[in-house]
């Protein structure tokens, strides 16, 4: 079965498309990243998360642009990035994403596929313990939204739900992981961490992205 998607964004200058095993998946690059698409593409395995992404160097935040592109219903697009200038966690508090080690992602979820918007920021961060134990990573949730690891940080969750007449028409779901850097800034040093720093693991991002969202579309899709 081929799938067939529009992204009708006029600074879009070329998709590139990756066939795979009779599917066209789509995805499109801003500027230079470090990431294996096919890679990432071998392990996804959902009905649609993931299957569309567009993934840049670097943004205001990844959520910015998923809002924009949700205004199209491209639902289950993936915004990823290297770098956020102005990324952001739950009430307005500061998100640093460290390049190449990192993963800075959103995703545009239709509302029909939410059964309760309360908890899906506490769902999340169960879906984000649950795929780090794939990797003999045991974290632990803290409340709602966060993930930490040793006391200290290394992921989060920020849900922006968006409504018209009081009907919901759109989730833009934000996540932000700490995987590989060892090295923070001194704000950040004491409350923040990484799984390399935590437990000497390295993480591929390509294939803990996969992973995550597999599971991600089982919550949502299934």
């Amino acid at each position: 079965m081929i799938f067939y998607y529009r992204i009708d964004i006029t600074s879009l200058e070329k998709w590139e498309n990756l066939l795979s095993d009779g599917e066209f998946i789509m995805f499109h690059v801003f500027g230079n990243v470090n990431f294996d698409f096919e890679r990432y593409f071998s392990l996804l395995n959902t009905n649609l998360l993931g299957k569309k992404l567009i993934y840049f160097e670097r943004v205001t935040s990844t959520n910015d642009v998923a809002k924009k592109y949700a205004k199209l219903g491209e639902w289950g697009l993936c915004i990823l990035a290297e770098e956020q200038t102005e990324g952001r966690g739950t009430h307005g508090r500061r998100w640093v994403t460290y390049r190449g080690n990192s993963i800075a992602l959103s995703i545009i979820l239709h509302p029909d596929w939410i059964k309760n918007v309360e908890v899906v920021s506490i769902l999340i961060s169960r879906i984000i313990v649950e795929t780090l134990k794939k990797f003999n990573v045991f974290a632990d949730i803290k409340f709602p939204n966060d993930v930490y690891l040793n006391g200290k940080k290394i992921a989060g969750v920020l849900t922006e739900t968006f409504y018209y007449l009081g009907k919901l028409q759109c989730v833009v779901l934000g996540i932000g992981i700490n995987l590989n850097q060892e090295e923070f800034d001194d704000t950040l040093k004491n409350i923040a961490t990484s799984v390399k720093l935590e437990t000497g693991i390295y993480l591929k991002r390509e294939e803990f992205l996969a992973l995550l969202l597999n599971e991600l579309d089982t919550a949502f899709l299934n």
